[in-house]
């Protein structure tokens, strides 16, 4: 007989998944969330990876923790010449250094927040 299937995911993943339906059926959490987003699990083995790309295409990042806690950086709103200078200076920064091998950091400038997960709900 065969039993129920596990997943393979890790907790963050699923944690991410329940995060994006939170975010799709809830206004509130959808206010919350840059459009664009994306959901990084913290426990992914590829997280650095894939912050890497997210800040290169300067896409705001939720990094989502296996308790459903999560923190959301996204980049500053800088526009006209301010922002050919911010793009120019990350594109010398990353030419200057090319080793994609060490942990990512978002930048300094990006503003963050903090979202501890929510309380499980209890029927009524």
């Amino acid at each position: 007989m065969n039993g129920p299937k596990r997943s393979k995911n890790t907790p963050g993943t699923d944690a991410a998944f329940d995060l994006l339906s939170e975010i799709a059926v809830d206004p509130v959490s959808d206010e919350r969330y840059p459009d664009g987003t994306v959901l990084i699990p913290a426990d992914s083995p590829d997280a650095s990876a894939l912050m890497s790309q997210a800040i290169e295409k300067r896409r705001p990042i939720a990094i989502v923790f296996p308790d459903g806690s999560n923190v959301v950086a996204r980049p500053p709103t800088a526009s006209g010449p301010a922002l050919i200078v911010v793009l120019g200076l990350f594109w010398l920064a990353d030419r200057l250094r090319r080793k994609r091998d060490r942990p990512t950091f978002v930048p300094r400038e990006w503003v963050t927040e903090f979202h501890a997960a929510s309380e499980p709900k209890l029927a009524a």
